[in-house]
């Protein structure tokens, strides 16, 4: 009988971290569990490298991970034995990336017309103070949460009517608005489902001969594409929206959890191991 490895892919924000204060401090215990069992757990967020550089510090979290909704992944140096195509090396790090870097996107804003430039503020227009004052950051935090490599975050403050607009200009130009918790991320033709298999195919070579159960957690729409990828799909309950609509035919393996944040976190993560037989 095939060995069953489950790789464990989560959003942060509203999932692992708690929405309103960031804190994962009730996943910990579970966190040193799966570790001391082996079960990689990929961070795949919104999030820049820099935050997660720190995030994965304060986790103990040595494994691959995901950033800008999908963006880019990084992976570190010799975590893989195998050779990686199609990769580049940056700082202790081979790099994948899906699309193009930040200041191309932030050109297509800057030739947006003058009846949509009010109807948006950017990380790059708001700065480091305009970043704390939209997300509750420190100084320190939004400093990291500002370098952004390959899109841009904004805060939609115009029209349903204007959106439309907007949406329809960005993706005739190749590019694509994706609504995270807080914000509208602008980037190329990516997200998290196509980093969750890109990184399945190299479990499959990191774990040969056993068969990679993935599971995907999230809380938000920008989440749904790798929830749709995973075998087991966790949804989180969000304080602030409805639980995100998943196409009906992923109706197999899908959790809602009762609780939000990381005690949902806590509490998904336990009912699939529960039914894959690995919570002993």
């Amino acid at each position: 009988m095939t060995a069953i490895q489950p790789v464990i892919f989560t959003d942060m924000d509203g999932s692992l971290l708690d929405h309103a204060t960031y804190s994962h401090a009730e996943a910990d215990e579970l966190l040193d569990w799966l570790r001391s069992r082996q079960i990689p757990v990929i961070p795949v967020t919104s999030k820049t490298r820099a935050e997660v550089l720190v995030l994965r510090k304060q986790l103990k979290n040595d494994y691959p991970f995901v950033v800008e909704n999908g963006a880019a992944i990084f992976s570190p140096l010799g975590y893989f034995k195998h050779d990686i195509s199609d990769v580049i090396e940056s700082d202790s790090y081979f790099l994948k990336a899906f699309v193009n870097p930040r200041t191309h996107w932030q050109s297509l804003l800057g030739s947006i017309g003058p009846h949509l430039n009010d109807a948006f503020v950017t990380f790059a227009q708001a700065g480091v103070s305009g970043v704390m004052e939209m997300t509750g950051l420190a100084n320190s935090e939004a400093r990291l949460a500002s370098q952004r490599e390959f899109g841009e975050p904004l805060k939609w403050l115009g029209s349903s009517e204007q959106f439309e607009l907007f949406n329809e200009y960005i993706v005739s130009h190749g590019g694509q608005l994706l609504r995270g918790g807080r914000f509208i991320h602008l980037s190329g033709r990516c997200d998290k489902g196509l980093a969750l298999r890109w990184l399945l195919a190299e479990y499959q070579q990191h774990y040969p001969g056993k068969k990679i159960v993935t599971i995907a957690l999230g809380d938000s729409h920008n989440d749904t594409a790798m929830l749709e990828a995973a075998d087991y799909a966790v949804v989180i309950r969000s304080p602030v929206h409805d639980y995100p609509k998943l196409k009906h035919d992923k109706q197999q393996h899908v959790y809602l959890t009762r609780e939000e944040g990381p005690r949902g976190w806590v509490e998904g993560v336990t009912n699939v191991l529960n039914d894959l037989g690995k919570n002993n």
